[in-house]
């Protein structure tokens, strides 16, 4: 399939981790008409050279190579896949060299940290107008086609308008997940390390599903797993402006795996559902990876019933996303939606339930 414009997007990869390798490097393959990768590099020879064989590119590694890459005129952008306690000290930094810049998320590990970075991406945009670089958080849930159809029936009044919204989390993560060995995650600095890196996606799928702000949040939490950082499992309530009520609930300490949004009209109810997982082959489940939505009206005998199955493809949409937003691509990505400012405010929410649940359940306005 073609995907792409004039030119590519000639890009490095900044990190050779899990993530970067079973799905930052698959979409670069897969979108090679797109992207043209020139380089990989890591803070370590061996991950960055086993990464840049399969990627057919060159390898770098260790600060001086880090400083070569970034001078480089023939690298447009870079996709930064790395540690939450490293990656917010490089993004500015590739910023002010001009680069366009495609970041992991969460944006930061705090919100703090994240309105600091925002405040120095102003500074580089001042001083680049009127070309200043793209940056873009990778959050892959703000272009899943399950979730933004999910949010076209809810937005379209479909169901009616909208009286209660229910999330559920419920995704285990054992000890030997290989995620769950990362030192950033099992042993953060910052309060909250894993889950604030787990749900920021529930968070950023919930704002895209429901429109409008959320004026206060409350939330209980706990620590179950050993082997996870606290908390691992949380009960809020979010209550939107516009009077839109929502409960959620999100355990990364249980054995059974269920990941929904419910949101309830006064017409019908919109159910999504994510089946399966694409992150790593050790997470790989039996059921098809994607969404399964229905949506129900009526009842009784006149109740109707619709469902469709869509894939997952949020990593190849929002990587083709950031190419438009940098010039490139076929343009039907041309909206630039994963801004930092929409992962602030993901993170915000995400902050906001966990100042909660350690104020035993105080409520917190974010107006």
């Amino acid at each position: 399939m073609d995907h792409g414009g004039e030119t590519q997007l000639s890009v490095a990869l900044l990190g050779a981790g899990l993530f970067a390798t079973h799905a930052h490097a698959p979409v670069l393959l897969r979108l090679r008409d797109v992207f043209d990768t020139k380089a990989v590099w890591s803070r370590r020879r061996e991950p960055a050279e086993e990464l840049a064989k399969k990627l057919g590119c060159d390898a770098f590694f260790g600060e001086s190579d880090l400083d070569a890459l970034i001078d480089r005129s023939d690298i447009d952008a870079f996709m930064v896949a790395l540690p939450l306690d490293v990656q917010p000290k490089l993004v500015p930094r590739l910023l002010r060299a001009g680069k366009h810049v495609l970041s992991e998320k969460p944006i930061a590990p705090t919100v703090d940290a994240a309105r600091q970075l925002l405040r120095e991406y102003d500074a580089v945009r001042k001083q680049q107008h009127p070309s200043p670089p793209v940056w873009s958080i990778a959050e892959n849930f703000r272009y899943e086609t399950g979730i933004r159809r999910a949010a076209s029936l809810v937005r379209s009044g479909e169901v009616g308008d909208v009286v209660a919204v229910s999330l559920t989390v419920k995704n285990p993560f054992p000890s030997d997940n290989p995620y769950v060995s990362a030192a950033w995650r099992s042993d953060p600095s910052w309060y909250g390390g894993f889950f604030v890196d787990a749900f920021v996606h529930a968070a950023a799928g919930l704002r895209c599903i429901i429109p409008g702000d959320i004026r206060q949040v409350s939330a209980v939490t706990s620590h179950r797993a050993d082997h996870l950082p606290p908390p691992d499992t949380l009960v809020g309530h979010v209550t939107w402006t516009d009077g839109i009520i929502g409960s959620v609930t999100a355990s990364y300490a249980c054995n059974t795996f269920r990941y929904e949004f419910e949101i309830i009209g006064r017409k019908g109810t919109v159910l999504l559902r994510r089946t399966g997982s694409y992150s790593c082959k050790q997470n790989l489940r039996a059921a098809r990876p994607g969404y399964n939505l229905v949506v129900a009206r009526g009842s009784g005998r006149s109740a109707t019933i619709k469902e469709e199955f869509l894939p997952f493809d949020g990593l190849d949409n929002e990587f083709m996303a950031f190419a438009a937003a940098c010039g490139r691509g076929n343009g039907k990505w041309g909206r630039h939606e994963n801004t930092p400012q929409e992962a602030l405010r993901d993170l915000e929410l995400v902050e906001a339930l966990l100042d909660s649940g350690r104020q035993n359940g105080a409520i917190i306005n974010m107006m």
